[in-house]
């Protein structure tokens, strides 16, 4: 059984990684993953990410012009800021933003996702929407934010405005179905 302040710890980091400007600062819950393996380690014996993809490669701009069904060309390239913490050193995220179409965050935790989605259902897990994509995944309607996992790998995805007024939901479930087929 995890402690109260590891928990709390990743939590408290998850919050702070995935706010955004205009962005709601609920947290997500509801549904259930299997446990996972650990993730593999090195010769060192230090966690080896579950991925190699940055985030902005997990979800590239074709991803997202695909899942809004815009034309090629519409989505500029994200800005990838390597978001290391003491939970997983190798975090990263990527932001989109486009006053022409809206904005999306996507965080990845490539070695220590699955106890920290796991986490998330033990405290969250009657807020959010279980969703059946890779080895869990969650909607949490109220911060319209999508978390899945896949392996060690989880992704966080927010957008952030949708100039159109397209409701993030089903977007969010695209990209999160795509991402989980590259990892």
């Amino acid at each position: 059984m995890r402690s109260t302040s590891t928990v709390l710890a990743m939590i408290l980091l998850l919050a702070a990684c995935s706010s955004s400007p205009g962005g709601s600062e609920a947290a997500p819950s509801s549904g259930g993953a299997p446990s996972q393996p650990a993730a593999s380690e090195a010769a060192s014996g230090e966690p080896t990410p579950g991925t190699a993809l940055t985030a902005c490669e997990l979800v590239s701009p074709a991803d997202i012009e695909a899942a809004l069904s815009f034309e090629a060309g519409t989505v500029s390239e994200g800005d990838l800021s390597q978001k290391g913490t003491v939970l997983d050193p190798a975090s990263n995220e990527c932001r989109y933003a486009d006053d022409a179409w809206g904005g999306l965050v996507v965080m990845v935790t490539p070695t220590d996702g699955v106890n920290t989605f796991d986490a998330l259902v033990d405290v969250y897990g009657e807020q959010a929407e279980a969703l059946d994509i890779g080895d869990g995944a969650l909607w949490f309607e109220d911060n319209d934010r999508g978390y899945f996992l896949q392996g060690s790998v989880m992704v966080i995805l927010q957008f952030t405005f949708m100039v159109d007024g397209t409701p993030f939901r089903e977007p969010t479930i695209a990209l999160g179905e795509a991402l989980v087929a590259k990892v």
